[in-house]
């Protein structure tokens, strides 16, 4: 009888310690997928701002070209060439 009574708590400890870790596993996994969605966000903020970066690096190495300095004051600053005539169309 002492056998059986030992079989049977074991086994209930057995019980409880594979419920535990079912509970865990579970939420490991829940975890996991968490932030794997956090991770390919972030990896997708981090591609945007590379992009961004490219651009404005672009910009950068072309702030001292003559035609890139005209198109900014024209398109900016509204200015025109000596010699230019500029018309408006009040139609609209």
């Amino acid at each position: 009888m002492k056998f059986k009574r030992a079989g049977m708590v074991t086994k209930l400890l057995l019980l409880i310690l594979l419920a535990v870790s079912m509970t865990t596993f579970l939420n490991l996994r829940s975890q996991a997928k968490t932030l794997a969605q956090q991770q390919a966000a972030l990896e997708e903020a981090n591609q945007r701002q590379r992009q961004e970066n490219e651009a404005l690096s672009a910009a950068i190495a072309e702030k001292d070209d003559p035609e890139r300095i005209a198109e900014v004051a024209r398109k900016r600053l509204g200015l025109v060439a000596p010699g230019e005539i500029v018309f408006y169309d009040s139609g609209n």
